[in-house]
């Protein structure tokens, strides 16, 4: 069952049962139940005198009148009263009635009434009841009876405070709870984005924001990896280093704006040759490196052809590269272990030799591990 179909009494878990040994440890008895029912007419009788008088007291406690706040408010709270005290004195106390001082708690605690207001309130209530009782009861043959009433009065007054209470418990229990959960929500959303901003600070360490390729650091990384994969399933790995002819003078006649739209165009003609499992990186300033899984030498140089017959469509300003590939093929068969640095130096001393021949006769140059600087 929902919660919302439930009653008050049914949330709170305040069964038949409870009621009743909750009475008995207040020694509600029969007797107290009948003379509350027997002097019913007497308390509605004076039942507007008693509540001008409560509230004239209430009143004049400033707080609580700010809490009241204006003339409709006081008109609703007297007819709430006046109900409150009439069942008073209905003599049936069972799970309806609990269920109205169930919810009167839950009203007071919504409208922010403490628990020291309320107690003050039910002192001067009773104190309101126990002047009728004396008014009605002052001869000396009823005051044996005017006690019994006083006494009944007291414990019922007392019951009623037991059940409000559970309330405010309750209401601060479920406060607590949706604070907790709350903080809860809070925590796991500032978790996901925390995982969020740290994943996308990661990825923009490793790239060059530049370019949008890896970065040299990020370059290293993943051929570490590869080539560490390469090793274990004995397949080859290519590495292509290429150098930029022609930049710097292009730096130099036409500005840094002009060599930084350069260096973006050759990071995109990079990846629009790469495939997903290939890794193209800016290794620094107008040296460039493609990181080529599974891929044999010819296939790498094929690659290349590709780059510099996609580089050349674009707006070049007349610049040129030279490249060198390695391979791990010819260690595939052997005992010795792939090393990055060695890889790393060979393809860069591939590329000088690359770019040696550009300076005889400009142009875009290849040298491998198995030819010679070889223009395209």
């Amino acid at each position: 069952m929902l919660e919302l179909e439930k009653t008050l009494a049914e949330q709170l878990k305040i069964t038949p049962q409870e009621i009743a040994k909750r009475k008995n440890m207040l020694d509600i008895t029969a007797a107290d139940e009948a003379v509350l029912k027997e002097n019913k007419a007497l308390f509605v009788r004076y039942l507007d005198g008693m509540i001008k008088n409560f509230y004239d007291k209430q009143t004049m406690v400033p707080e609580i009148a700010r809490l009241i706040g204006d003339a409709e408010s006081m008109q609703r709270l007297k007819l709430a009263m006046s109900r409150y005290i009439i069942e008073l004195f209905d003599g049936k106390y069972d799970e309806i009635y609990v269920n109205r001082r169930l919810r009167i708690g839950k009203v007071h605690h919504r409208m922010g009434v403490s628990s020291t207001l309320y107690i003050t309130a039910m002192q001067m209530l009773r104190s309101a009841l126990y002047q009728t009782v004396d008014m009605t009861y002052f001869k000396q043959e009823d005051f044996m009876a005017g006690n019994a009433l006083k006494a009944a009065i007291s414990k019922i007054l007392m019951f009623d405070m037991q059940f409000v209470f559970d309330t405010y418990v309750a209401s601060l229990v479920d406060e607590a709870d949706a604070a907790k959960e709350e903080v809860s929500r809070y925590a796991k959303n500032l978790e996901v984005e925390v995982t969020k901003r740290t994943k996308q600070l990661e990825e923009l360490s490793l790239k060059d924001s530049l370019t949008g390729l890896s970065n040299q650091r990020a370059f290293y990384d993943h051929l570490r990896r590869e080539l560490s994969a390469a090793e274990r399933y004995k397949e080859p790995l290519s590495l292509c280093y290429l150098d930029l002819n022609g930049f710097k003078k292009l730096n130099d006649t036409e500005g840094h704006q002009a060599g930084d739209t350069l260096l973006s165009i050759v990071g995109k003609a990079m990846l629009d040759v790469t495939r997903d499992s290939d890794i193209a990186s800016r290794y620094g300033g107008d040296e460039f490196c493609m990181i080529l899984p599974k891929t044999s030498l010819e296939k790498a140089e094929l690659v290349t052809n590709r780059l510099i017959k996609n580089f050349k469509n674009l707006e070049n300003r007349g610049v040129n590269f030279s490249v060198g590939i390695t391979s791990t093929e010819r260690k595939i068969d052997s005992d010795s272990n792939f090393d990055c640095d060695s890889l790393v130096k060979q393809a860069d001393t591939l590329m000088y030799k690359s770019k040696a021949a550009s300076k005889k006769k400009q142009g875009y140059y290849i040298t491998t591990d198995k030819h010679k600087a070889k223009r395209i």
